[in-house]
Formats: structure tokens, C-alpha cells, sequence
């Protein structure tokens, strides 16, 4: 089934497409043709960078149909794939095993957090997503990024909302992944970090907010950095789990 779509020119950072908010797009083109399921994996490969809002070109193919159903969604634009995602919707049979061994960052409450206002990301041309949702770091964090001494591991804590008061939602939870700034960043590796695959892993269940976000890059090396990054909602529960292997440019 091919479709045309527009995407959202809110969402640009550093002049394209932010690679969460378009692996929430895929979430989303799946969901519909899945019934309505919720997203539960979303693994996509970006292949060309997305400029610009717009109309864009959307194929869907549903692989498989059940408890558990997969579809593959695939966006272009004239001719030229930006990236391909399989996306798996619904709820896994209920299991009496349980573990919470991932704790939300102990950080500072969203009222006592700042905007990175003196920072390279907020201050990078092309950065609409920051008027659309807004972003406060942990204070060191904050200060890494922004001019004082790095830290010692590549990792950022933040909290996420939409700038507007609209509550979060599953659409905000899937992008939010990749809205911090670049992990390297607070070891003072300066540099861009495009996505070239990532892997999310979604809780089921109402979500609200702000969200809390940790995303850190444990080895950086060969112009390959590997980042993990984790999503916890108000009630510190976590939300979305993700994998992301970016390059070093």
C-alpha cells in the first residue's frame, strides 16, 4: 500500500528531519495499518537524510497478523528512500515475571532544570524542534555542554515536554530518544552523530509527563559511536528502551 504523507517541519534539528520523530512516524504508519495496535519494536535504517517539511511518499507492507503483528514501512522522497523501518504492534501475552532494575536518573524535578540556551545545540541553525518541545538538562550536564569542564562518560539526563502544555503522549515518548543533545558532546567530542540504525523497545500503557531521559555513548571508536538511551515517564516508569548506532562525523 503506498501512500502520501507530510512530514512536520517542527521537528528539524540542524537543518533535518529529527531521526526520533520520523521512527515515531513509521510507529505511527504501522499502527494504522495494523487495526490500531500499539507499537512494541520499532527498528529502523536510515538511509538519506530528510530535509525539509513536505509531502513524502509512504509504502507499507503488513508481514504478519495476530497478537503480535509486523509491518514494514518504507519513506521516500522523489525516487530516494530516506529509511526503512519493521515495526511490531501489540501486547505480548501477560507473564507474572517481573523486574525493575532501570531506576530514572536521580535528577533535579522539571521545575528546577534549565534550558540549554548557551549551548552549540540550542544555538545550531535549523533547530525548529526546540520551539515544539522543550528540553532541560541536568545542571552538570548543562554546564558540560555549555562551556564548563566535560564529564567523565558521554551521557546526558534531561526531562522533555511539548513547549506548548500539550500533554506527552506515545508519539513524544518514541521521538524522545534521540532529542538530547549528542552524547559526545559532554566528553567535548564535537561533533555530529547521524543515526544509522536505531532499535526501541515500547512499554505498553498511559504515559504521562515530563518524561526523563538518560541516553549515553559507552564506546566511541573506528567513527562508530553506540549509544543507549532510556525513557521514563513522571511516574518512573520506564517507557521506551532504545539502541542506536550513529557515526562520527
Amino acid at each position: 500500500m503506498t501512500t502520501t504523507i507530510e512530514l512536520d517541519g517542527r521537528w528539524h534539528i540542524t537543518g533535518h528531519l529529527n531521526g526520533g520523530y520520523l521512527a515515531a512516524v513509521c510507529g505511527q504508519i504501522a499502527s494504522e495499518a495494523l487495526g490500531g495496535a500499539a507499537p512494541f519494536t520499532i527498528s529502523t535504517h536510515y538511509l538519506a537524510p530528510a530535509r525539509g517539511a513536505g509531502p513524502a511518499d509512504v509504502d507499507v507492507e503488513v508481514l504478519r497478523e495476530g497478537r503480535l503483528s509486523t509491518a514494514r514501512v518504507r519513506l521516500s522522497r522523489e525516487g530516494t528512500t530516506l529509511l526503512e523501518s519493521l515495526v511490531t504492534a501489540g501486547t505480548p501475552k501477560a507473564h507474572a515475571a517481573l523486574r525493575e532494575d532501570a531506576p530514572p536518573p536521580g535528577i533535579a524535578p522539571w521545575e528546577d532544570l534549565r534550558t540549554p540556551d548557551d549551548s552549540p545545540f540550542a544555538s545550531a541553525p535549523g533547530n525548529e524542534v526546540l520551539q515544539h518541545v522543550e528540553v532541560r538538562l541536568d545542571p552538570g550536564d548543562a554546564s558540560a555542554v555549555s562551556g564548563g569542564a566535560p564529564l567523565e562518560r558521554a551521557v546526558v539526563r534531561g526531562r522533555m515536554a511539548y513547549a506548548d502544555g500539550a500533554p506527552a503522549d506515545l508519539f513524544l515518548a518514541t521521538a524522545a530518544w534521540d532529542l538530547l543533545p549528542p552524547s559526545p558532546w559532554f566528553v567535548h567530542i564535537w561533533t555530529g552523530a547521524p543515526t544509522v540504525a536505531a532499535q526501541l523497545l515500547l512499554y505498553p500503557g498511559d504515559i504521562q509527563g515530563p518524561l526523563t531521559i538518560e541516553a549515553r555513548a559507552e564506546t566511541i571508536r573506528e567513527g562508530i559511536a553506540d549509544e543507549t538511551a532510556r525513557v521514563w515517564d513522571a511516574r518512573g516508569h520506564l517507557i521506551v528502551s532504545s539502541r542506536q548506532t550513529a557515526i562520527v562525523t
